[in-house]
């Protein structure tokens, strides 16, 4: 005679459908670590910290300390002459020009940053406390909330001095351009005509285009003004500049500019975009902002 086999309890009788969507939840948390580690959002995330230098009442962004990749991979190099019609690779290859290339690694002194350039009544007020001159007025319509242009290197210089900072050299402009994630221009890597002042009769009030923003909150470091930079140009710079803080060569004929003008096209808006120009000069298209290096926040 057989024995009553025992009931089983509504918890065991139930275990096999929990055990599968116990598994169900641990492959989709295990799914959800892997997206986020793969995209680390960290890893671009910027706390915006503000300030402002008393001298000349600009607002300041920090840009903090830290490593981040300087100019362009080959391979970057041709598809950015491509979008441009090959016509700027072929115009580097005929001047013997590397320019924006290799890609590298730079590491940085954490610095301030003037979160757009230096304006005109800036520039005037500068002008009346130094005897200075303004310089000619550019063409086209010329505001007080506009950047000042038509100034030489020197006036630059100058100015950076009385208000207590330096001009960026350029790996400290390429990197408030850039961020760390790489990116081809400040809002990202797509070209977006509606994010900065280009193709225009003339400049616009500074910070106008806040959509343009740089990942530190920099505006306007794509067009409106091209910007001077502390360094001396030299076009293969790339291939032996230090690691940390580059300086820039110790001697040249012609002063870096980056960010392309208002009147300039695409190709010249790319954070990693290089040109130089004879630091006497005066372009209606040339300006420039400041760096303070201390103290941080």
């Amino acid at each position: 005679m057989s024995l009553p086999l025992p009931e089983q309890s509504a918890s065991t009788s139930t275990w096999p459908a929990r055990r599968g969507r116990i598994l169900v939840a641990a492959g989709l948390l295990l799914l959800a670590a892997a997206a986020v580690l793969c995209w680390r959002p960290w890893r671009h995330y910027v706390a915006i910290i503000t300030s402002t230098n008393p001298r000349d009442g600009a607002t300041l962004v920090w840009v903090p300390a830290g490593p981040f990749l300087m100019g362009k991979k080959y391979s970057e190099r041709v598809r950015d002459a491509n979008e441009d019609g090959g016509w700027k690779l072929a115009w580097e290859v005929l001047r013997g020009r590397t320019t924006d290339a290799p890609s590298h690694t730079v590491n940085l002194t954490g610095y301030w940053l003037y979160r757009t350039e230096v304006t005109v009544a800036q520039y005037r007020r500068f002008c009346r406390a130094t005897s200075r001159a303004m310089p000619p007025a550019p063409w086209g319509v010329w505001q007080d909330t506009h950047p000042i242009v038509n100034v030489t290197w020197d006036d630059a210089a100058a100015y950076a001095t009385w208000a207590g900072a330096t001009l960026p050299t350029e790996a400290q402009w390429e990197k408030a351009a850039r961020g760390t994630d790489g990116r081809a221009y400040p809002w990202g890597n797509d070209w977006d005509p509606t994010k900065c002042v280009n193709a225009s009769d003339s400049p616009h009030p500074v910070g106008s285009i806040p959509a343009g923003a740089s990942p530190y909150s920099a505006l306007d470091l794509a067009g409106n003004a091209s910007e001077w930079c502390a360094d001396w140009y030299d076009p293969a710079y790339y291939s032996s500049a230090p690691p940390t803080n580059p300086p820039g060569p110790a001697t040249g004929r012609t002063r870096v500019l980056r960010g392309g003008g208002w009147c300039n096209g695409p190709g010249y808006f790319r954070a990693t975009y290089r040109s130089d120009c004879d630091p006497t000069s005066r372009f209606d298209f040339n300006g420039f902002r400041c760096v303070l290096r201390s103290p941080g926040p």
